[in-house]
C-alpha cells in the first residue's frame, strides 16, 4: 500500500498562462471663452486586475475663432492675421506633473490667408477651427506605479490657455479683434497582464496507469490468499 500512496503523490503542476488587457479612461471639456482653466477626471489602474506594463496618455486640445480686421491706412493693404492658442497640462498626481512642467504641450493656431483690404475696410472671419493632440507613452515609463491603485481611482488634470493674435502686413496700420473659444480633454490608456491562475495539481496519465496495475496487482494476491 505504501508504494500506491507514493504513485497517487505523483503529480505535476498545471497552470493557466497571463493574457494581456487594456484598460482605458477619458474626459472631453466644452469649450469656453480663452482664457480657459479647465480640469477633468481620469482613472487610476486597479492592481487586483493584474501587473501595468505600459501607460499610454493623450492631451488633446481644440479651438474655435472669429476675427476682424480693419484698416485704419489711407491706401490699400495686404495682409494676414494668425490667431494660437496654447494649452498647458499640469496634475494632481505629482511625478506627472513633474515631467509636465510649465511649457505648452499642445498649440492650436487659425490664419485668415493674405488679403487686401481698401483703405477704412473692416473684414471678418471665422468661425476658423483646429485641433491637435499629443501622445505621452515612452515618457512615463519610469512612473507607471504612479498610476496605480489598489481598488483604483482616480486623479486630475487641468489646463490652461494663452492666446493671442500675430498680424502681418499693413505697416502696423492694421486694427484686429479676436473672440477665440477652447477647450482640452485627454484619454489615457492602460496595457496590463492578467494575474496568474494558481496552480492545479494534475496527476500524470503515466502515474495513473501505474496506479492501476499496482491496485490490480494487490487484488489479484488478495484473491489467491484466499483460494490458498
Amino acid at each position: 500500500m505504501k508504494k500506491i500512496v507514493a504513485l497517487l503523490g505523483a503529480t505535476v503542476f498545471a497552470a493557466t498562462a497571463a493574457n494581456a488587457g487594456t484598460l482605458s479612461f477619458d474626459f472631453s471639456n466644452p469649450l469656453q471663452t480663452t482664457e480657459i482653466s479647465q480640469t477633468g477626471k481620469l482613472g487610476l489602474f486597479d492592481t487586483n486586475l493584474g501587473n501595468l506594463t505600459s501607460v499610454s496618455l493623450t492631451f488633446s486640445g481644440n479651438n474655435t475663432t472669429r476675427l476682424s480686421l480693419t484698416n485704419n491706412a489711407a491706401q490699400s493693404q495686404t495682409t494676414k492675421a494668425v490667431a494660437t492658442t496654447d494649452l498647458s497640462f499640469s496634475s494632481d498626481l505629482l511625478s506627472l506633473n513633474s515631467l509636465l512642467g510649465s511649457t505648452p504641450l499642445v498649440s492650436l493656431s487659425a490664419e485668415t490667408g493674405f488679403v487686401s483690404l481698401a483703405a477704412g475696410a473692416t473684414q471678418s472671419f471665422g468661425p476658423l477651427l483646429d485641433s491637435d493632440s499629443v501622445n505621452w507613452t515612452s515618457q512615463l515609463n519610469g512612473i507607471l506605479s504612479s498610476f496605480t491603485k489598489a481598488g483604483g481611482g482616480q486623479f486630475d488634470l487641468s489646463c490652461s490657455s494663452l492666446s493671442g493674435i500675430g498680424i502681418t502686413g499693413g505697416g502696423g496700420n492694421i486694427a484686429s479683434t479676436q473672440n477665440t473659444q477652447a477647450a482640452c480633454g485627454a484619454q489615457i490608456v492602460y496595457t496590463y497582464a492578467d494575474k496568474p491562475v494558481p496552480p492545479v495539481n494534475v496527476p500524470e496519465p503515466a502515474s495513473l496507469a501505474l496506479v492501476g496495475l499496482a491496485l490490480g496487482a494487490v487484488g489479484l494476491a488478495s484473491r489467491r490468499r484466499k483460494a490458498a
